[in-house]
């Protein structure tokens, strides 16, 4: 299916309102065309004192000598000619601006719907995606496709479309007044056409990839930002602002270059028309002039021919303009239906189970993983972690602690093995069934720019106000949330910059507490943060693994020492499990760690 068809579909909700625009746009065409027929009368008979009280005939029904005159239109039978076409011009400027009105109304109603219906499909759909496509896909380009691309596509579905429906219209009525008027002189005109026609097929097609690079380029720009903003403290902590300037003027300077490629394309199309109509309008006044003395043409029939032939360069010129814009949409589409399209990695299986409230144990049957294949990151890792245990995962950066802790909720699924909750294996239950016994607490806490209260509340389903009291109280998150200024009301700012990091600690532990998950995950959820702080977190945190089956990632001895065991990860492989005093006397690996990490060493 191609991109318009696919395009299209989304307008079919919108059905009723979409043929009435169309049926609105065409009494819009018609009207110009009846206010071109006006023109022919008003010379040969308005201007003429002694037609003045003749009909006007507006056409004759073919193989008929049936006559058709403006008057059979009017409501009373007015013969008088001034009072006739004045009547008539305030008639069709009146049906053409309510028409029009209304149209383009009903067009940008659909438009700005489809739009939104297609940018909340794009985000459910992106949403859904793993862990692992948002490490292959930048944030800044994920948020130039939903906003910048979206924006292209609803220009040309709203305004655009609009645009299209008026122009088409009115430039099949004017065609028809052209024929009715002189259909020699018309067929001639029309041979200018495909001088029109090929070279602005040529410049779509230029335009659309332009416009590809250009959604490119903005993407870009947008992933420049999103990193600068995001990391401004480590930004202003190395004096790296002029070299932050400096990327940026690069990432707009090739926006502006892939920009002004389109732009030179669309603006040739408009000089195109103008050159061609000052060709054919030169060609008519030697044509007509020569007809009117030999009284082969009226006055008034070559004014209305020639209004008719002048007022239908502008829909074709518009229309141009048109077909650039649906080509600019097609390029910013591209994008957007390559996130609709992408698959997510974790999905359920066909009748994928429930999953029983945990009640056993966690094992890991064997299993390896690989980040990418043939590169194994998890070997042969066989694990048993029974309920109510704690256990801690120590080893060396890139060792695989947190990815093996990850495999558990299901953000990635093990290449090789398997792993088992109660005996059901993780990829045979339902995701949100797994991952709703499972609570987590990072090193990098994630807040949202809400209030405290709806921050605590984030992932457990309608608490009472004295539930998200008690998680706070138990969290140690109460005390300094009760001297903010609105209390559990005050908005904490973006990823909760308002706070330390230990009252964010708190809050996320808070978190993890009203969800009651019987299975948690640590993962360094001390590591940045100062002795004082550390203490009232580690307080936090016992209170959060009581009665829970913990998996910790640490390298705080106070964590460690808790542990009831100690997993140690090498290479991707297990190499110990003991306590901590029994791996400490082995003298191995962990004790190695301890020495390095654990032990302040004399200068």
């Amino acid at each position: 299916m191609s991109q318009v068809q696919r395009l299209l579909g989304f307008l079919r909700p919108y059905g009723f309102r979409f043929f009435l625009a169309v049926g609105l746009m065409a009494v819009v065409g018609a009207s110009e065309a009846v206010t071109a027929l006006l023109i022919k009368p008003i010379f040969d008979r308005v201007l003429a004192p002694d037609n003045e009280a003749s009909r006007i005939l507006l056409f004759q029904l073919p193989f008929t000598n049936h006559s058709v005159y403006l008057q059979d239109f009017l409501p009373l039978r007015i013969h008088n000619v001034w009072t006739v076409v004045a009547v008539t011009i305030i008639a069709v400027a009146l049906a053409k601006g309510l028409s029009e009105f209304l149209a383009t109304y009903f067009i940008n109603f659909i438009g700005h719907s489809v739009v939104r219906d297609l940018r909340n499909l794009l985000y459910s759909k992106i949403i859904e995606q793993s862990i692992s496509f948002f490490a292959k896909n930048p944030t800044g380009r994920l948020m130039s496709t939903i906003t910048s691309d979206i924006e292209r596509i609803q220009t040309a579905v709203s305004q655009t479309a609009a645009d299209m429906l008026k122009q088409s219209f009115t430039l099949v009525g004017l065609l028809g007044v052209i024929f009715y008027v002189d259909w020699k002189l018309a067929l001639a005109s029309m041979i200018l056409i495909p001088l029109v026609v090929f070279p602005s097929a040529n410049l779509g097609r230029y335009i659309r990839v332009s416009s590809r690079s250009s959604q490119d380029k903005m993407a870009e720009l947008n992933n420049v930002l999103q990193e600068t903003f995001t990391g401004i403290r480590i930004v202003k902590a190395f004096a790296m602002e002029s070299f932050e300037v400096a990327k940026f003027k690069t990432a707009t300077r090739r926006l502006l270059g892939a920009s002004l490629r389109w732009v030179r394309a669309q603006a040739v199309s408009s000089p195109l028309m103008e050159v061609l109509g000052a060709i054919t309008i030169a060609g008519l006044l030697l044509y007509e002039r020569n007809e009117i003395l030999h009284h082969a043409q009226t006055a008034g029939g070559f004014v209305a021919f020639l209004y008719a032939l002048l007022k239908s360069y502008e829909p074709v010129k518009r229309l141009t303009g048109v077909s650039n814009a649906y080509q600019q949409a097609l390029g910013a589409s591209e994008q957007v239906f390559h996130y609709l399209d992408s698959k997510p990695e974790m999905t359920d299986k066909p009748g994928a189970l429930e999953l029983p409230p945990f009640e056993g144990e966690i094992v890991f049957e064997n299993v390896d993983f690989d980040y990418e294949d043939g590169v194994p990151l998890l070997r042969a890792i066989d694990l048993r972690i029974d309920k109510g245990e704690v256990v801690a995962i120590v080893g060396s950066s890139g060792a695989g602690k947190t990815t093996l802790a990850s495999l558990i909720p299901r953000f990635f699924d093990v290449t090789r093995g398997r792993i088992l909750l109660d005996g059901h294996d993780v990829r045979d239950v339902q995701i949100n069934s797994l991952r709703a016994q499972i609570g987590i607490v990072t090193q990098e806490t994630v807040l949202f720019n809400d209030t405290v209260y709806n921050n605590v509340c984030y992932g457990s389903r309608w608490p009472t106000e004295a539930q998200v009291r008690e998680a706070a109280r138990v969290a140690l998150a109460e005390e300094f949330i009760l001297e903010m200024p609105k209390g559990y009301q005050t908005i904490i700012g973006e990823r909760g910059q308002r706070l330390s990091g230990g009252q964010r600690q708190r809050l996320a532990i808070a978190r993890a507490l009203l969800k009651n998950p019987p299975i948690l995950i640590l993962d360094e959820a001390t590591s940045e943060l100062d002795t004082e702080s550390e203490l009232l977190v580690q307080r936090a945190l016992a209170n959060l693994m009581v009665g829970r089956t913990v998996v910790v990632i640490a390298h705080r001895l106070s964590t460690v020492r808790r542990a009831e065991r100690i997993v140690v990860i090498d290479r991707g492989a297990i190499c110990e499990i003991g306590a901590h005093e029994d791996l400490i006397n082995r003298g191995g690996i962990y004790q190695r760690l301890h020495e390095l990490q654990f032990i302040d060493a004399e200068p």
